[in-house]
């Protein structure tokens, strides 16, 4: 049996040469610090208050039904599960980069007809112009094991691992926008039905009005041109109804789509909510730094700045040798009974480098690319950190601005439905004219509707501000991901389509 033979002085020369390599390594260990400053949100004491945002913000409008529909959304949308099966996937390659830090094995075996090198070494030792040819039958088993000395596969490992946080991040931001979307056009499909119930009302109002209109024409005490404004007033509240069906209907059919359903299947409460939910309390908005903490595009794009750094160390990596230590095995004979005979078998141990050297500009040029990319994700870290802080300021100013407009029409709608109620006295009594009535109740029609469209406003900048806030991912459900069913291996059309 072959021995290995070992010289303790180039071993020694060997590893010296290898721990001054490794003392050279240059890889940044940590990522850039943020040069943006985080800052608490402006607020305005009545509309908003520094206190913790809670995790589940849609339960402040007390609406059991939303809050079902919201845990449904969260469990079943697919946009969701393409967020859930990309996580996956991010997961699967951090294994297989872990993996290369294990030793690696390859099993080999062949079977065929020819000669082998070992065949061509005999003929030349005998001397012989004959070579010998007939049936060859081989096996082997070569292993290798790279040594991380330059941190190369421990980096790889860091970037994958960063990639695993990025999915995390981008998929708890999908249940951000799958919470604010469900609420939104919640409160949308509501806020529909009471602007048509509004509607409704202001309809009948003015129908009364054409009726005392044409009463009072026809006891001549009022003008054909009275009756034809009347007439103006009832088509234009009726004309107003339809498109808020429309937005209604489209409402629902967006819930149906977000929570995995059909478009034509509405959900049922949804569909039987006439009363806006309303949230009476400040809303809740926190301080700048959990702010950055809860929004996941800030958490994204600090894993991706990670990723760039650890892409460094990879890059660094290839300026120095890469080591492995193999082992390999083999036989080769020309029957499968003598694969074990000692002549047959050929071995090999020891380690193996791998170096581009002296020329190392190819190296230094991907390490300047990668620390150029560190410094675009930082800026983009950064970009995103002020987008943060900006999303929520301007949409409490939006919120504030909301509020205060529709406390203003709250009171001149109240004070409009009770002029047109003083005009309808004075126009029985006869102390006002038909125009005047009708002017007033034209009037208090526009009023309420208006009052009815600042309710929606409202809710619509209460769902922008929690969306902006990065609520809605803490605690969610699991996913629910399908097992796939294949199609047909007879046909190439999409199993939806079967008959």
């Amino acid at each position: 049996m072959p021995t290995l033979r070992r010289d303790p002085s180039a071993l020694f020369l060997f590893g010296s040469s290898l721990s001054l390599l490794s003392g050279c390594a240059t890889d940044p260990s940590a990522s850039p610090r943020a040069t943006v400053t985080p800052t608490a949100p402006s607020f305005i004491s009545r509309g908003l208050e520094p206190s913790s945002v809670p995790a589940k913000w849609w339960h402040l409008y007390r609406d059991p039904a939303l809050d079902a529909l919201v845990e449904e959304a969260l469990t079943n949308n697919r946009n969701l599960r393409e967020a859930a099966a990309h996580l996956l996937e991010a997961r699967a390659i951090l294994r297989q980069v872990g993996g290369q830090r294990l030793p690696q094995a390859v099993t080999s075996a062949d079977a065929g007809g020819g000669s082998t090198l070992q065949d061509q070494i005999a003929g030349a030792y005998k001397d012989s112009d004959h070579i010998r040819t007939g049936s060859r039958f081989g096996v082997g088993v070569e292993v290798a094991w790279e040594a991380d000395l330059f941190g190369r596969l421990a980096a790889s490992v860091k970037a994958s691992r960063s990639n695993v946080d990025v999915a995390r991040a981008e998929e708890d931001g999908v249940r951000v926008l799958v919470a604010a979307e469900v609420t939104r056009h919640w409160l949308r499909a509501c806020g529909y039905s009471h602007r048509i119930s509004v509607a409704l009302r202001s309809l009948t109002l003015v129908g009364q009005g054409r009726e005392m209109a044409e009463r009072l024409r026809a006891a001549g005490a009022g003008l054909p041109v009275d009756v034809a404004r009347a007439d103006t007033l009832v088509a234009e509240a009726r004309a107003a109804i339809p498109p808020l069906e429309a937005g209604r209907a489209e409402a629902l059919a967006e819930l149906a789509v977000l929570t995995g359903h059909p478009p034509t299947e509405v959900p049922a409460a949804a569909a039987a909510c006439t009363h806006l939910p309303t949230i009476d309390a400040p809303i809740p908005v926190g301080d700048g730094v959990a702010l950055l903490r809860r929004r996941p595009d800030v958490r994204a794009a600090d894993r991706r700045l990670a990723g760039t750094t650890a892409r460094i160390g990879i890059a660094t990596a290839d300026l120095y040798p890469r080591i492995s230590l193999g082992a390999n095995i083999a036989s080769s004979s020309a029957t499968p009974g003598d694969l074990v005979a000692r002549n047959n078998i050929i071995w090999r141990i020891g380690p193996l480098l791998s170096w581009s050297f002296p020329n190392i500009s190819v190296a230094r040029a991907r390490i300047a690319q990668a620390r150029a990319r560190e410094i675009g994700a930082l800026a983009q870290f950064d970009a995103t950190i002020l987008t943060a802080l900006k999303d929520v300021n301007q949409a409490g100013e939006e919120y504030e601005a909301a509020l205060r407009r529709r406390e203003a029409l709250r009171v001149a709608a109240g004070r409009s439905a009770e002029a047109a109620r003083l005009s309808r006295l004075g126009r029985a009594a006869g102390s006002a004219t038909a125009l005047e009535a009708l002017d007033a109740e034209r009037a208090n029609v526009g009023a309420q509707a208006a009052l009815a469209t600042a309710d929606s406003d409202v809710a619509a900048t209460q769902v922008v501000l929690f969306k902006a806030l990065g609520g809605g991912w803490e605690n969610a459900p699991t996913i629910i991901l399908p097992a796939p069913v294949r199609a047909s291996p007879s046909t190439s059309t999409p199993r939806f389509f079967d008959e």
